[in-house]
């Protein structure tokens, strides 16, 4: 079994890359789109992804107990 130290350096390597990946997405999409009602869509399913995001944290420190 891996040790609590390495399993938190794990989680926080993964976590940094799923932040940088939606901000990157986000940032890329909102700059493409002119459609207002797009934006929104856009801005929802960004919402659905750090909601992931936290579910993942919250499962992480879950197993981690």
């Amino acid at each position: 079994m891996l040790s609590d130290e390495m399993l938190n350096k794990i989680f926080n390597e993964n976590f940094e890359k799923i932040e940088e990946n939606i901000q990157g997405e986000y940032h890329q999409k909102i700059k493409e789109i002119k459609n207002e009602e797009e934006k929104e869509n856009i801005k929802l399913s960004i919402i659905s992804e750090l909601y992931y995001k936290q579910g993942f944290k919250d499962g992480f420190e879950y197993a981690n107990k």
